[in-house]
Parts: structure tokens; sequence; C-alpha cells
């Protein structure tokens, strides 16, 4: 019976018809909520077509039945990848590589995964190793690209992505790769030398990373409605990248202050480089704008935003003057960015925002 209806769902697929495939899957999984291959199959269909949160669902039910089973496992280190959270994901691909020491594929996902979250020339390591194991399986160069991309050395990078697609010339995941990565290149040729030598410098700071790591987790859920168990999975992963628990809630936004919390991460979105370090004279316009009375309101969040990434002692003490004087309607908004700011400094390591969501 099954069979017969996974032929149909591969069908389905070949034909673009998504929408029907997802019915029936969706049926099935109702009909036979004991199965777990149906479910470990669904949820790889719900990757695929980028739906890493619904898919993130159907795995934990698999988990009720059968929380060892390796290829379970696999697949909730891919969901929780895609859905940003990179220590959570290493957790799953390392308890698979445990059981499965030889497996490529579990290497490769395991050095991205380590790359993702800082750890850049471990992840590095990982990556040669898959691909001097196999010569022949592109992902891996086109992965090791990538991490170079990210690192902001394009010319390492496209080395690695042309090697990627010299051996799948077609491969969509590949060419997508490559197509952002001319992206990201085109918009840092814009910046100076200076400005540029400070942004690489940035990619290759584990503190800076950390810290970008926890943001990306938080503003990637500004799109989503979490669910209890979504939060749970938001809490742990905040936790392993060192955020003390007691320090965290998550509730929906109901309060003017929780109002101002979420607008205060989206407007993370809404600064160009955002965790850039500045010069000193940057810093002073910045100053200047923030005792300017006629400066708006956006100018001033912006401003906000970029000075609680600097970390330093001069900038803390900006915040903390601005926050006695500022207008009642920016007092919390400040008070934000002084905490992130104390986050990024290394002289208080150990303070962290209380972050509601």
């Amino acid at each position: 019976m099954l069979k017969e209806e996974f032929s149909k769902i591969d069908n389905y697929i070949r034909e673009g018809k998504v929408e029907e495939a997802l019915n029936l899957f969706e049926k099935l999984v109702e009909q036979y909520p004991k199965d777990l291959p149906l479910k470990i199959s669904f949820a790889d269909f719900l990757l695929q077509f980028g739906e890493p949160f619904e898919a993130l669902n159907v795995l934990r039910e698999g988990l009720k039945i059968d929380p060892e089973d390796l290829n379970l496992r696999y697949l909730l280190g891919v969901a929780q990848q895609k859905a940003n959270r990179f220590r959570l994901a290493e957790k799953e691909f390392e308890f698979v590589k445990s059981k499965k020491p030889f497996d490529l594929e579990i290497k490769r996902q395991l050095g991205w995964t380590k790359i993702m979250k800082g750890e850049i020339e471990e992840g590095r390591k990982l990556l040669r190793e898959s691909i001097s194991a196999d010569l022949t399986n592109p992902l891996p160069y086109a992965d090791l690209g990538a991490s170079y991309i990210f690192t902001l050395d394009f010319e390492e990078g496209f080395r690695w992505l042309e090697t990627a697609k010299n051996l799948k010339p077609n491969d969509a995941f590949i060419l997508e790769r490559i197509k952002e990565a001319k992206k990201m290149e085109k918009d840092f040729e814009k910046f100076p030398e200076k400005e540029k030598t400070k942004m690489r410098q940035t990619r290759q700071d584990p503190q800076e990373l950390k810290l970008m790591e926890i943001e990306n987790v938080l503003s990637f859920q500004m799109e989503m409605e979490p669910t209890g168990e979504e939060m749970e999975d938001i809490k742990k992963e905040l936790e392993l990248a060192g955020l003390n628990p007691k320090f965290v809630e998550f509730q929906p936004p109901k309060t003017k202050d929780e109002k101002t919390q979420i607008e205060y991460l989206e407007y993370h979105s809404k600064v160009e480089n955002v965790e850039r370090k500045i010069s000193k004279e940057e810093f002073e316009k910045l100053k200047e704008k923030l005792e300017n009375p006629k400066t708006s309101e956006i100018e001033i969040k912006k401003a906000l935003i970029i000075l609680a990434h600097q970390g330093t002692r001069e900038t803390i003490k900006l915040l903390e003057e601005y926050q006695m004087k500022a207008p009642k309607e920016l007092k919390d908004f400040t008070k934000l960015a002084l905490e992130e700011c104390k986050i990024f400094s290394k002289a208080k390591p150990g303070q962290f925002v209380k972050i509601i969501h």
C-alpha cells in the first residue's frame, strides 16, 4: 500500500505538483502515525522544499518512536542547520558520526556546521578530509569554497567553487552558491580598503562570530511564530552559545517593552554590515547624531545599533550617558543597545542581554 503511495508522491514531484505531494504525505502520516520511515521521508521532502521548521515538527514525532535511528538523527541535524541552530545541529551530526565514523556525508555536514558556528579551521579540516577520501564528490569542494567566501577571501573561494562546478556543471546547489558569492563580492567591493580589512578581521574573530551567530538565531525567528518546542530549541541553542539560561525568557510580545525589544532585533537588518568595527571619526559622527536634537528617531536607532556592536569602554560610557538624557520613547531602545554593547565588550564577557520573544 505505502509503496504505491510513495510512487504517486514521486510522480507528483517529477511533475512539479508539490502541493499534491504534500497533501498525500500529510494524509499518510495521519493514517500511519507510528511509521518511522514514512516520517523520515516526509521530513526529507519538507527540507528539500525549504520547510525546516515543519520538518522539525515531523522529526520530533519520530524521536518518540526511535530516538536512536541514525537516518532520523541525521535529518534532525540538517533541519537544525537550516534553521540556523548550528550548535544543536552539531550535536546531532556528532551523534551520527560516533555510530558511522567513516560516513563522508556526515563528515561534510559536520564540517560545514562547524564553519557556521565559528570553528572555521576545524570545519575546513573536515571538508578537506572528505575531499581526500572522494575526489569526485563536488559538494565538499563547494562547501570549502563557500567557507572562504564567508571569510571574504574571494580568490580562494572561487577557486574551490569552480572546481566543484567542473565536477558537476549543472548542479543547482553549486550554481546557487557561485551566484551568491558573486553578489557578495560585488557588494564587498563597494567598501574602502581600510573597511575591507576590518570586515575580514571580524569574520575571523571567534567572539564576533559567536555573537553574529546569536543574532542570526534570533533574527531568523522573527519570520515565524515559534511553538513551545521551537522556543525550547532556541533556548538550548543560545545556552550552548554561552548565554546564561536565567537571562533567557520566551513569551509572545504583548507589552510595550516587549514590542520594543522585538523592534530592536528587527533593526539589525536595517543597518548594512551591522557587525563592522567603526573608526574614531565615525564614532564621533555617531556621537554628534545622538547629541543633535534634530536627528530623526530612525537615524538615532540606527546609530544605537551600530554603537551596540562596538563593545568598547568608550562606547559603553557614551550609551550610558545617552540613556540618562534620551527622549522617553528611546530609553528602552537605548537600554537594549547598552546591554548588547556589554555583550561585545571583551572586558565584560559574562554579561548577556535579556531577550524576550
